[in-house]
């Protein structure tokens, strides 16, 4: 049990351990690897907080940005702005500045600290908010230092996180410490029964984080990391993350599919070697084949597959299990939660359940009842055991004219078992079910044995749940930051 609740209790945390390493980025400019040990970051973080409260003494619960790419700097600064008071806002680097000027717009903030790629990309950041732009590393020369004072009120706003979206304007979710530090448990100790069923010394883990650090998924890792005392390895562009690999040996990493599919095609190539000590991964943000994960598993791999939401800080479900019979699965639950089906819908409550929308009570209202259950729109079954089976988004189910509802996923799903099919989209077309799908490069080349394999397919399916057009897409299928399809 780790008893670390606050953000001033990390960084306290990590004065303990002041030799051990901490962070680990390439850099670029001297094409070598930088090692920053816990004393200096925590040293780092108090002189950030300082030039803050240098800048504004009256900081506490005012608004800070944060847009900068995965950086040792985006730590530091993620930490101090929350450490003196204020409200941390880390904003989605890829997001267009209509969607970004939004949200600057909607917080209000009194800085931004920006690492300058996305001004040097979209000059209107500069034009608009010039005013309020302070740079990242403005740290390293701060002459003032300030540990603060440990959080007086656990329960104030000291978090947004914009939810990724896949429809419509993304949503501010408000968090306290308390929410962020609620699940931390159920993060840190299932590294202790991963050590149990293999032996291997998940003490000295090293994490490669490529998920960015504005996902709740990077964010919360960097403090749970720290709370155990282990090192975390920065990778601040996914395509650099072969050379990130082979300089900073890691031993674990969360991944979304696509690095997953990159993975697995070394591995059943024959190209182990390029992943170094590798040997955990934890699946999550989106639905994994499950397929891969099992050639993964036979390969030597621990495959952890979680379920959480940026309302729940990513609290929700962890499975450790490497029984082929549980790889559908996305776990079981946290036990300080309590979880309900509603209507088939996966409810969540508890202490890691977010405080709402930010200036938005209507969405909050449709999402947290009157008896805090949060409903996450997932359907899902449980099975006797506890473990819990998504089954698709409540938002997502087809409601055809004859009344008959179709669960897209379901039907994706069987798609994927098509060896010409890499990803797939299911919608309604015209009152009847069609399918997008992306075959990789040249894809149009396998439209016939993809509509080969769909009308098999049909012959064991209910007639309302038959794919009546199939398409050839030209490209990869969109996705949004959290690697979820953009329906």
């Amino acid at each position: 049990m780790f008893t670390i609740s606050t953000v001033y209790r990390v960084v306290s945390h990590m004065d303990t351990m002041p030799d051990k390493l901490a962070i680990q980025y390439y850099d670029e400019p001297t094409q070598s690897v930088v090692g920053i040990r816990y004393g200096q970051y925590a040293q780092d973080i108090r002189k950030a907080a300082g030039l803050l409260l240098h800048r504004d003494p009256d900081i506490r619960g005012k608004k800070v940005c944060l847009l900068a790419r995965n950086s040792y700097d985006f730590l530091v600064n993620m930490f101090s702005v929350m450490l003196t008071g204020a409200v941390l806002v880390p904003l989605n680097l890829m997001k267009n500045w209509e969607e970004l000027h939004y949200e600057i717009d909607l917080v209000e903030p009194v800085y931004i600290l920006h690492d300058g790629s996305y001004a040097a990309r979209e000059g209107a950041l500069a034009e608009t908010y010039g005013d309020r732009l302070l740079p990242a590393d403005g740290y390293k020369d701060s002459q003032w230092s300030d540990g603060c004072a440990d959080c007086p009120d656990r329960e104030a706003l000291s978090l947004i996180l914009f939810t990724s979206g896949t429809t419509g304007r993304s949503k501010g979710v408000m968090l306290s410490q308390k929410n962020l530090f609620a699940p931390m448990n159920f993060f840190c100790l299932p590294f202790e029964d991963i050590a149990r069923q293999t032996g291997w010394d998940t003490s000295k883990f090293r994490s490669l984080t490529v998920l960015p650090m504005f996902h709740v998924a990077a964010l919360t890792s960097s403090i749970s990391w720290a709370i155990m005392g282990n090192t975390v390895n920065l990778c601040n562009d996914a395509r650099y993350f072969y050379r990130d690999l082979a300089a900073m040996d890691s031993e674990v990493m969360a991944v979304v599919p696509v690095l997953l599919q990159s993975i697995h095609k070394d591995v059943v190539r024959g190209r182990r070697d390029r992943l170094g000590s590798l040997k955990a991964l934890t699946c999550g943000a989106a639905t994994m084949d499950p397929g891969m994960m099992k050639d993964l598993q036979d390969a030597g791999f621990f495959i952890c597959q979680m379920y959480g939401l940026t309302e729940t800080v990513g609290d929700g479900t962890w499975n450790n299990s490497q029984d082929v019979a549980d790889i559908h699965s996305v776990g079981q639950k946290d036990p300080w939660r309590e979880y309900k089906l509603d209507d088939g819908e996966l409810c969540i409550r508890g202490d890691s359940v977010m405080m709402g929308y930010y200036k938005d009570p209507e969405g909050t209202a449709e999402v947290i009842d009157p008896e805090g259950w949060l409903h996450t729109g997932d359907l899902a079954r449980i099975d006797e055991r506890g473990y819990i089976y998504l089954t698709g988004r409540k938002k997502n189910v087809i409601i055809l004219g004859s009344g008959e509802n179709v669960s897209p996923e379901e039907l994706e799903a069987l798609l994927d078992k098509c060896p010409a099919v890499t990803e797939s989209l299911v919608r309604e077309e015209n009152g009847k079910i069609g399918a997008l799908v992306w075959c990789g490069q040249g894809g149009e080349a396998k439209q016939a044995e993809v509509e080969g394999y769909v009308t098999e397919l049909n012959r064991t399916l209910p007639l309302y749940k038959r794919i009546s057009a199939v398409h050839i897409a030209a490209q990869p299928l969109p996705r949004n930051a959290a690697g979820k399809l953009v329906r």
